[in-house]
């Protein structure tokens, strides 16, 4: 029954699309409707991307097309500060070499179900309930609920509270619960969105806590953080049982300006975790700091590093690698987390990377940005025996096609050392189309 409606949704949803230019409001009275949409084209090509416990990822050569599709709409009564919002969205992947082909309708989702109440407690404040996308904080360890949908959502199930202690100065406060198969998907995937290794491995995830961000003061904003995150019970790759676990992560962090030119970003945490079998106790750094060499163009240079801690295997009580929580997408690098694949999903752990990086922006909106820099393992569990990952570098161009059109090109290069057994320089490129309507 419930596929059924949705999939009336779904026919509704493009009927009233068909022709729309761009999103559009409709005002009667007190009610206001929305709705829009937008399509996302991508091709990527990867090969040689190595991996922790020996030889490459899927394969090895790879190339494919993926389509994304995305609708949404909702009503907001003004009179009640209310508005009930909803977005449906899609991928579809033709593959070239490599990974198989999807078919339709491989799975449709409802990725987006929430109502937003303002002003209920407080002038300011914002309630959410329902599924809803949720970036806290610097976004790095909170951005992303369904780490193995592949990359089409990053949708949380939950509630969560943005209340207003003064001008600039916002406390979040939220609690998801996010399962591993969504019961809001039509197709016939049944894909397992959550969890750290490979296939469905019924891992659910609930987590609660607090952000708190401090803009008030122009020449250092700050923030300062705790979340708990429970993972239940779930089988890994090997057939072993893991037990669930309560892990504890506490941080801040700092983004200092010293004058137009100088800036700096600093990002610390702390982790403990308790379980049957082993206690956590796991680090976190990210830093870097900038130098704007020409403000009106956005041209700039920055030293950066990232640090998060690995486990030593011959301490079989505690486990020292660091649990990135929600942030299991490739804000490091879209190359990397494919050679993260013998870790688990995006479990970024055990890694030092240290990296330069330059950005410019012309009169017309186009962007390159460039990084370079070496890569560290702190524990040497990979199959080459070694703590050196290998040098990684990558280009990023950006430019706007039309109003509503925007691309850009991607490539990575990893030159693998002694931490993996391949000796082959891998890489990964893309092209992304990004239409509006």
């Amino acid at each position: 029954m419930m596929k059924r409606y949705l999939l009336g949704v779904v026919a509704g949803v493009t009927s009233a699309l068909m022709g729309a230019q761009e999103p559009k409001l409709e005002e009667a009275k007190a009610v206001e409707f929305r709705y829009g949409a937008d399509l996302r084209l991508r091709q990527e090509a990867f090969d040689n991307i190595p991996i922790m416990p020996g030889g490459v990822t899927r394969g090895g050569n790879n190339n494919y097309f993926r389509i994304r599709p995305r609708a949404w709409g909702g009503v907001a009564f003004k009179e009640i500060n209310t508005s009930l919002d909803f977005r449906l969205i899609n991928e579809f992947r033709h593959k070239n070499v490599g990974q198989e082909s999807y078919k339709f309708p491989d799975e449709l989702v409802l990725d987006n179900l929430y109502l937003t109440i303002k002003d209920l407690f407080v002038d300011g404040s914002v309630l959410r309930i329902g599924r809803q996308d949720a970036v806290l904080g610097s976004g790095r360890l909170f951005a992303d609920g369904t780490a193995k949908d592949g990359s089409r959502s990053s949708y949380f199930d939950g509630v969560r509270l943005t209340f207003p202690i003064a001008e600039k100065r916002v406390l979040d406060i939220f609690g998801f619960y996010t399962q591993c198969e969504d019961e809001l998907a039509i197709g016939h995937e049944h894909r397992d969105v959550t969890g750290y290794a490979g296939g469905y491995n019924s891992m659910d995830e609930v987590a609660a806590g607090v952000f708190y961000s401090d803009r008030a003061n122009a020449a250092c904003e700050y923030g300062v953080y705790y979340v708990w995150k429970h993972d239940t019970a779930w089988v890994n790759a090997k057939g072993d049982y893991q037990d669930n676990e309560d892990i504890h992560t506490a941080g801040f962090y700092l983004k200092p300006k010293f004058s137009d030119e100088f800036s700096a970003d600093l990002e610390l945490a702390y982790q403990y975790g308790e379980s049957t079998d082993y206690d956590r106790n796991a680090l976190f750094a990210c830093g870097g700091l900038k130098y704007t060499i020409d403000p009106a163009a956005g041209f700039y240079v920055s030293a950066n590093a990232v640090y998060m801690s690995g486990d030593d295997s011959d301490s079989t009580d505690e486990r020292e690698d660091f649990n990135v929580l929600f942030g299991r997408y490739p804000w490091i690098s879209e190359l990397m987390i494919f050679a993260y694949d013998g870790d688990g999903v995006g479990t970024w752990n055990n890694l030092l990377q240290c990296y330069l990086e330059t950005g410019y922006t012309f009169e017309n909106k186009h962007k390159v940005k460039l990084t370079a820099g070496p890569l560290f393992a702190e524990e040497k569990n990979g199959a080459g025996g070694g703590s050196n990952r290998g040098w990684l570098g990558t280009a990023k161009y950006s430019f706007p096609l039309l109003d509503n059109v925007n691309c850009y090109v991607l490539g990575e290069v990893l030159d693998p050392d002694d931490y993996y057994n391949s000796g082959k320089t891998a890489y990964f490129l893309r092209w992304e189309i990004m239409l509006k309507f």
